[in-house]
């Protein structure tokens, strides 16, 4: 159910990943994508399904007048540091403002998810578990062991690609050094999978519990605001390393831009400043 909430894992810079000329209409459609992810874990009634709208109306307006501008802010904050030549310790706080987004979001959507799993019957939570129990087993199951080496190849490649969607075509020596450093990633699935299946564990307890309002508040608050208490010490240490090692390379890449890149880059960041600046509403 936390996924319901969230558009995937907060990763470093996470503009990247998106396409600027989409952004808009993914933004202007996100409660449709959000019931087809909905429906995707359990069936509401026709009075959940309104409470649910209305709830996720209220949320989108919210974010509209409050969290646009600050992404805006920021985005011009990074095109001013990239043109400049950005530092480590930017990056870094790019990325924590980043990860703050996502927090503040999730808080401001907690009160009305933990209102719907409540009011789900207990056909509806069984569905919730079972769906998400399949969920896990998909990715174990779709998960292709490879060696070491064939790992750092892909993600090398993975690496590049996200670049080039906001760079155009890299030159020989950022190719280069994108999988040097890319060397100092290590693999988690089976860290993140360990964590993922705990994460069910709880909720499917929580979920079987016959617990008022303020019961599921509390217990829901840990599971949905304190996943990390729920990740080994081993995946934690892992994902900071991973983290660390994600800003070296976004903080090497902006610094190795030539020319035609930084004006692609720019003109990128700009299209998607408007984007932002259009679909914000002023309070």
């Amino acid at each position: 159910m936390q996924r319901i909430i969230k558009n995937g894992i907060v990763v470093i810079f996470s503009a990247f990943l998106l396409s600027a000329c989409s952004f808009s209409f993914i933004y202007n459609h996100l409660d449709w994508w959000s019931n087809w992810y909905l429906d995707d874990y359990v069936t509401l009634s026709q009075d959940q399904q309104q409470r649910f709208d209305t709830a996720f109306n209220e949320l989108h307006t919210w974010h509209r007048q409050t969290q646009l501008s600050e992404y805006t802010r920021q985005l011009i904050t990074l095109k001013t540091q990239v043109n400049r030549g950005i530092t480590l310790e930017e990056v870094n706080a790019q990325l924590v403002n980043l990860k703050q987004h996502w927090l503040v979001v999730r808080e401001q959507a907690k009160p009305a998810l933990i209102s719907l799993v409540h009011s789900l019957s207990s056909r509806q939570r069984k569905q919730v578990v079972d769906e998400i129990a399949s969920n896990n087993e998909a990715r174990i199951d779709d998960y292709d062991e490879i060696s070491q080496e064939q790992w750092f190849s892909e993600t090398c490649i993975e690496r590049q690609d996200q670049f080039k969607k906001w760079l155009g075509k890299l030159t020989k020596g950022q190719k280069v050094e994108v999988c040097q450093l890319a060397k100092s990633l290590t693999p988690t699935f089976n860290h993140r999978m360990y964590y993922l299946i705990k994460w069910h564990s709880g909720l499917k307890q929580v979920l079987a519990m016959g617990l008022d309002k303020q019961q599921y508040e509390v217990m829901f608050t840990e599971l949905i605001s304190e996943p990390e208490s729920l990740k080994s010490e081993q995946h934690k240490t892992l994902s900071k390393n991973n983290s660390d090692t994600s800003v070296k390379i976004f903080q090497v890449m902006m610094n190795s831009l030539t020319d035609k890149q930084l004006n692609r880059l720019n003109n990128k960041l700009d299209d998607l400043i408007k984007d932002l600046k259009e679909l914000a509403i002023d309070t």
